[in-house]
């Protein structure tokens, strides 16, 4: 519909039906502003069309072509639909939102679609979690799912991923062919909106049933996370604090914490209920400190032992621990996701019946490599995404002896089971609360993993360059990047050994071309330095944005829980010395 449309072409058809009479008059005034030369945040909504992404499409609520409407969603839903009846003779839709603006209604639109293309669907009654929504798509034996959501981005966004039968979000070959599919609705009067009250609506729509979520409590119960035999009074015995942030998570991870013995639960009061608006934080981001300062006043105020948190769609996960002084420290995705990989692949080393897997994204900690070296367990790095962790999953289906352990990414998700395909905060919070349940002391079991498996320290940069000016400027930089010959420099105090272009799949030094085996191109390159360092460059396919990651493993390995905190002073003081040198080097000060 955008393609080859000068700008006058892509306003226009918003002017005539079968739009409203309210955004008609608007699409007029626009037009009129843009030919009288203006520029203007309503005119860009008309202008700048949304771009379908690998995983579905996100963006600010509004009307036009570049705005999240009833007319882009159903758009969206007609190009899926379309590849759904390509892949099944009677395919099935599972559809869940959150509590963002227009959610249910973005849904309901969604529904309608498929059901006026003949398409089963399976709609949720109320908001429910993005895993929830993976282990449904699975339950159901669907051809593909849809998930509302635009994570945790702020209030004026919202968003749609698209899901395959295996609950896991779009990846190749089948993203291309949805988006070749969306790409070719040209005219929005075959775009069908349906009400609820319509008879085909009626045929092929109906409710997700209670029982599935009762399903996902037994797998969680019946898995490798969950030890029945464990004594009721040790769960009992735990004080946890939990903020849904406003989001989809309470009545879920409420159920199932106390169902699995964790009594004494206490929601955050002020951020319990579903709310769009998220009238009590800037950002509903579990990563953000700032978004957790209500969870971190009632965990002190009812002395809790651990406070957890999760994102609008309940899929990400941020906790924090009591320390002695009665603070909390928070952890991070690093952190989090290493202490649930330690615990499992301790739990669960190879063994003649199975052989375990554990997955995990390029720019995540090499922490977690190291945990599944020493554990015998295999590991494999993934593209960033968790959809191409669910990919991996999907290739160990049906082989008996080859068993998923545990996926994860720093930025905050995690999977501790096999039955879903997307991060998961559910299960992951009741991994959490189990190692807290076993080891007592959290902040002792990290110094524990350092000690045992290396002393292992990141960073992230993000950096914004706005305008087409910034988008120029983080592209040169990656080809200038290319272009230099890296390998043998230095980068702080280490020697780059090997240099990796996952776009070019092209290596240079000491790492082997093996390293992409399965792998897709992307736009990525990393940096491999002496004595287990990485520095990985990644710019945004949407955004003017460039983020810098770095993980470092210490040089002086420390022996003590004393020596811990000296070399984490050395190694932070090294990372930030390394970090702007990298930065420098790539001409990205902003």
């Amino acid at each position: 519909m955008a393609e080859s449309m000068n700008t006058e072409e892509l306003i226009l058809p918003w002017t005539e039906e079968p739009f409203p009479v309210e955004i008609r008059e608007e699409a007029q005034r626009v037009l009129a502003e843009w030919r009288a030369g203006a520029q203007n945040p309503d005119i860009e909504g008309y202008t700048i069309p949304l771009e379908f992404g690998t995983g579905g499409i996100r963006g600010v609520i509004g009307n036009g072509l570049g705005r999240m409407n009833l007319y882009t969603i159903a758009r969206v839903a007609l190009g899926l639909s379309r590849h759904l009846l390509k892949k099944s003779k009677k395919p099935i839709l599972v559809i869940s939102y959150d509590s963002r603006r227009m959610s249910k209604e973005f849904a309901v639109v969604t529904a309608g679609v498929a059901a006026a293309n003949g398409i089963k669907v399976k709609i949720f009654p109320k908001l429910a979690p993005t895993p929830v929504l993976s282990f449904a798509v699975r339950h159901y034996k669907a051809t593909g799912g849809v998930m509302i959501t635009a994570s945790h981005n702020p209030p004026e966004y919202n968003g749609f991923k698209a899901y395959l039968n295996d609950g896991g979000q779009l990846v190749s070959p089948d993203d291309a062919q949805v988006i070749k599919a969306v790409n070719q609705v040209k005219n929005w009067s075959e775009v069908p909106i349906l009400n609820k009250t319509s008879p085909v609506y009626k045929k092929f729509v109906s409710d997700v049933e209670p029982i599935v979520f009762e399903k996902y409590k037994k797998k969680v119960f019946a898995s490798l996370i969950y030890d029945k035999k464990k004594k009721a009074e040790q769960r009992k015995s735990i004080k946890v604090v939990y903020s849904p942030l406003h989001g989809t998570g309470g009545v879920y991870m409420k159920e199932l914490l106390t169902e699995a013995g964790f009594s004494k639960f206490y929601f955050v009061k002020e951020q319990q209920k579903p709310d769009g608006e998220f009238p009590t934080v800037a950002y509903p981001n579990p990563e953000e400190e700032a978004a957790l300062e209500l969870t971190i006043k009632t965990a002190k105020a009812k002395k809790a032992d651990v406070f957890i948190a999760t994102d609008p769609d309940a899929d990400r996960l941020g906790v924090g621990v009591r320390k002695v002084d009665g603070e909390y420290e928070l952890l991070n995705g690093n952190q989090i996701g290493s202490l649930l990989c330690a615990y499992m692949a301790e739990k669960y080393t190879n063994s003649a019946k199975y052989k375990f897997h554990i997955y995990k994204t390029i720019v995540t900690t090499d922490l977690q490599t190291s945990i599944a070296k020493k554990n015998k367990i295999k590991l494999k790095n993934v593209l960033t995404g968790f959809k191409f962790i669910a990919n991996e999953m999907a290739k160990l289906d049906g082989k008996k002896e080859n068993r998923f352990l545990f996926g994860g990414e720093e930025s905050y998700g995690y999977l501790p089971v096999d039955f879903v395909r997307d991060k998961d905060s559910l299960s992951s919070a009741l991994l959490f609360l189990e190692v807290c349940k076993e080891k007592g002391d959290i902040l002792g079991y990290l110094d524990e993993i350092y000690l045992r498996y290396g002393l292992y320290l990141e960073s992230l940069k993000s950096l914004t360059l706005q305008g087409e000016a910034g988008k120029k400027k983080i592209q040169d930089s990656m080809d200038s990047l290319r272009n230099k010959e890296l390998v043998g420099l230095n980068i702080g105090d280490r020697k780059v050994i090997s240099f990796l272009d996952y776009k070019h799949k092209t290596v240079r030094g000491a790492a082997k071309k093996s390293v992409f085996s399965g792998i897709p191109a992307a736009n990525v390159i990393q940096l491999e330095l002496e004595g287990n360092a990485k520095i990985t460059i990644r710019p945004s396919g949407t955004e003017p944005k460039v983020k810098v990651y770095c993980s470092f493993c210490s040089l002086v390995q420390p022996k003590t829980i004393e020596e811990i905190a000296i070399q984490k002073a050395v190694l932070q003081a090294e990372i930030q010395k390394s970090e702007e040198k990298f930065v420098a080097m790539a001409g990205l000060h902003e």
